[in-house]
C-alpha cells in the first residue's frame, strides 16, 4: 500500500484550508469545544459497521462505519456545480458525496486510546494526520425506456487504493487526543469521505445513463505518530455496497 498522505484539496477549492500544519497548531485553540455541521443534499443508502481488531495486544482497536453513499440514478452530473441536484462540488465546510457525482462517507473510531503508554505518559500529537484508502468500483450504464438497465451498455471504473478526502480537521491527531481528553466516556476518531469525479457515459437514443452499483473494498486506515498511535494501519476487506 502507497505510503503517501491523502491528498488534499486545491488552494483553488472553497473547501481548501490553508496549510495543514497551521490548521494543526490552530485547531484546539479556535474550535475547542464546538461541534461539527456537517450536511449536503444526497441520498443516503445502507450503513455497514466493520470491527477492526488492535494490531498489537493491548494496542488501539478501531470500527469502521460505511455510509451515506450516494449512487446517482439518473446519472447526470455537471463538474462545474456547487449547488442543484447536478451538482459535484463541494462549498466551504460541505464535506459529503454530492448528488451529481456521488460517493460516500468512512467514520473512524478509535478505542483503548487512553490506556496507551505515550497517553498515559501526557504526550500529545507530533503534529500528524490520520489517512485513509479504498479500492473502489463504480458501474455505469443506460436505462432502457422503460426503467430496466441494460447490461450490455455497463462498464466498471476501478481505483485501487484511492485517497479518500478528510472531513475538515478530524483526522489531526491533536483533535482526536483533545476529544478523548474532553470526553472520557466516549471514543472518538478521525472521520473521511469520497466525493467522485464525474465520468463520462454515453447511451444510445432513448436510454438513459445511470450509476447502477457502487463497492468498497480494502480500506486501509493510517497514522505515523511516534507518541501515542504509534505507525498503524487498521485493514478491513469488505466489500461495502451502494
Amino acid at each position: 500500500m502507497r505510503k503517501t498522505r491523502s491528498t488534499r484539496r486545491s488552494p483553488k477549492t472553497p473547501n481548501a484550508p490553508s496549510t495543514r500544519r497551521a490548521l494543526s497548531r490552530l485547531t484546539v485553540a479556535l474550535l475547542a469545544g464546538t461541534g461539527l455541521a456537517l450536511s449536503g443534499p444526497g441520498t443516503a443508502h445502507a450503513t455497514t459497521t466493520t470491527d477492526i481488531p488492535a494490531p498489537t495486544a493491548d494496542g488501539v482497536s478501531a470500527t469502521v462505519k460505511f455510509s451515506d453513499t450516494v449512487v446517482p440514478q439518473p446519472y447526470n452530473p455537471d463538474p462545474a456545480a456547487y449547488f442543484g441536484d447536478r451538482k459535484c462540488l463541494n462549498i466551504y465546510h460541505d464535506y459529503t458525496p454530492t448528488p451529481g457525482c456521488g460517493g460516500f462517507k468512512l467514520d473512524v473510531t478509535l478505542h483503548n486510546v487512553r490506556n496507551q503508554p505515550g497517553y498515559l505518559a501526557g504526550l500529545r500529537s507530533t503534529d500528524d494526520f490520520f489517512d485513509a484508502y479504498a479500492d473502489t468500483a463504480r458501474t455505469f450504464g443506460c436505462l432502457r425506456p422503460d426503467g430496466t438497465f441494460d447490461h450490455a451498455t455497463s462498464f466498471v471504473v476501478r481505483t485501487e487504493q484511492q485517497p479518500l478526502q478528510p472531513v475538515y480537521y478530524t483526522t489531526q491527531t491533536s483533535w482526536v487526543l483533545y476529544q478523548q481528553d474532553q470526553y472520557p466516556n466516549q471514543d472518538t476518531g478521525p472521520g473521511f469521505y469520497t466525493n467522485f469525479p464525474a465520468v463520462e457515459v454515453n447511451c444510445p437514443d432513448g436510454m438513459t445513463p445511470t450509476q447502477y452499483g457502487l463497492k468498497v473494498t480494502n480500506v486501509n486506515v493510517t497514522v505515523e505518530d511516534d507518541n501515542v498511535f504509534g505507525h498503524t494501519t487498521w485493514s478491513a476487506a469488505g466489500p461495502y455496497y451502494g
